[in-house]
C-alpha cells in the first residue's frame, strides 16, 4: 500500500491549481485510503475559501516566512517519521524542497507543471526541483511540450492529466433560478443573449486573460444586437478598470458584475450565459496550461471560445464545440458572435456537442482514471 505526502501552495481557495490538487487528493485517497494520504497546504481556508471543508494534516495560514518555515518543518518531519513512498508536489515552487526531503528515505517524487509558473521566471530551488524530480503531470499537452523542447524535462518523465469538472454538478439546464438572476445581477437568459467570462478580476492576471478585450468586442456588436449583454463574473481589482471602461463605451445596464460567487451557485451562472469567453494570451509572466473555467461552461452545455496561445486550445474541436481564435484578432472574436447571435442551429448544435465533449474528455471518471493509469503504469515501474 503506497503512502503518499501531498504537498500543495492551498487547496482551499477557488483557484485552478487549488481545485486540481483537490481532485488529485481525492483520487489518491480512492486508490490508497484517507490513512495513506497526509496533506499539507501553505495556504489555510479564508472567507473566500470553498464552501466544503477538506480535510489536511497541517495548513499555514498565507505566505509569511513563519508560515513557510512552518511547512518546511512539516515535510522534513513527516518525510523522517511517516517515510512516505511518494512526495507530490502541487506547484514548481515547492518542488526544491520535496527534492531534497525525498532523499531522506528514497521517496518517488512527483510535480505538477500546472502551466504559467513553468514558463516565468522561478527560484533557483524552483528550477532545482524541475530538473531534479523524478515525474512530472502536466495540467495539458501544451505545458508538457513546453518542458520538453525547451530541454527542461525529457519527454518519457512527464505525463498529461487534464483537469476535470463535476458533470453532475456541472450540466445543461432548462431554467435558471430567479434568485441566482437576482442575486448576481445577470440578465434573463430567456430574454437576453449572454456572453459570459468568469475568473479572477486580479492584476496582473487580468491583463492577460482579455477581459477589456473582450469589452471592446462587446462594445462593437451592442449597437447592432439589443438583447446582447456582458457578464463578468469574479472578484479582484481589476474591475475597478473594467467598470471605467464600460462607461467610456457607453453601455451602462449592458455590462454586468456579479462580483464573487458561491460555490452552490456557480454552475447556475454557467446555465445562464449562451456563449463562455476566455481568449487568453501566453508568455513571459502570462497565459494558461488548460483553465478550468471554460471547462466547466462546456459541461454547462455551452459553446466556448479560447486562445491558440497555451493549453486553452486543447478544450476545443474548432467548429464543433466553440473557437480557438488569436488573441489579438478582435475582428474574428467579433465575427464568431454574431454567428451565435444569427444562427440558431450552430448555437444549439455546438451547445450540444459541448456537454457531451465535456463528459468524454473532462470528467472526474476519466481524471481519476489516468491518475490511476499514470501511478500504475509511471510510478510502479520506476
Amino acid at each position: 500500500m503506497k503512502k503518499i505526502l501531498f504537498v500543495s501552495p492551498g487547496i482551499f481557495d477557488k483557484g485552478g491549481i487549488s481545485r486540481y490538487n483537490r481532485y488529485q487528493v481525492q483520487a489518491l485517497r480512492e486508490m490508497f485510503g484517507d490513512g495513506n494520504i497526509r496533506v499539507l497546504s501553505l495556504l489555510g481556508p479564508d472567507a473566500h475559501s470553498f464552501e466544503q471543508p477538506f480535510e489536511v494534516t497541517w495548513h499555514g495560514n498565507g505566505i509569511s516566512l513563519k508560515d513557510k518555515w512552518g511547512m518546511i518543518r512539516e515535510v522534513f518531519r513527516l518525510t523522517a517519521r511517516w517515510k512516505p513512498d511518494m512526495i507530490w508536489l502541487g506547484h514548481v515552487n515547492l518542488s526544491g524542497m520535496g527534492w531534497v526531503a525525498s532523499r531522506i528515505t528514497g521517496a518517488v517524487t512527483i510535480l505538477n507543471a500546472y502551466g504559467l509558473e513553468i514558463w516565468s521566471k522561478m527560484s533557483g530551488d524552483a528550477a532545482l526541483g524541475l530538473r531534479k524530480v523524478d515525474h512530472i503531470v502536466a495540467d495539458c499537452h501544451n505545458t508538457a511540450d513546453y518542458l520538453v523542447r525547451h530541454k527542461k524535462r525529457k519527454q518519457e518523465s512527464v505525463a498529461v492529466i487534464w483537469d476535470c469538472i463535476d458533470t453532475d454538478r456541472f450540466k445543461p439546464a432548462e431554467t435558471i433560478p430567479d434568485p441566482v438572476l437576482t442575486k448576481y445581477r445577470i440578465p434573463d437568459p430567456a430574454t437576453h443573449f449572454n456572453i459570459l467570462s468568469l475568473g479572477r478580476l486580479s492584476k496582473p492576471d487580468a491583463f492577460y486573460k482579455g477581459y477589456d478585450r473582450l469589452l471592446k468586442v462587446f462594445a462593437g456588436l451592442a449597437s447592432l444586437y439589443p438583447q446582447l449583454r456582458l457578464v463578468f463574473a469574479g472578484r479582484g481589482n481589476y474591475r475597478e478598470d473594467l467598470e471605467r471602461m464600460t462607461a467610456e463605451y457607453g453601455l451602462g445596464e449592458r455590462v454586468s458584475f456579479t462580483g464573487s460567487v458561491g460555490e452552490d451557485d456557480l454552475a447556475a451562472v454557467y446555465q445562464s450565459c449562451h456563449v463562455f469567453s476566455l481568449i487568453t494570451e501566453s508568455g513571459e509572466g502570462k497565459g494558461e496550461g488548460i483553465p478550468l473555467t471554460p471547462l466547466e461552461a462546456m459541461a454547462c452545455g455551452k459553446p466556448i471560445l479560447v486562445g491558440n496561445d497555451d493549453g486553452s486550445r486543447e478544450a476545443v474541436i474548432d467548429g464543433l464545440n466553440g473557437f480557438v481564435l488569436d488573441p489579438r484578432d478582435l475582428e474574428s472574436h467579433g465575427l464568431v458572435i454574431r454567428r451565435y447571435l444569427d444562427e440558431e442551429q450552430l448555437l444549439a448544435e455546438q451547445s450540444r456537442q459541448a456537454a457531451k465533449l465535456a463528459r468524454e474528455h473532462f470528467s472526474y471518471v476519466r481524471f481519476s482514471e489516468k491518475m490511476n493509469n499514470f501511478i500504475s503504469n509511471k510510478i510502479a515501474r520506476s
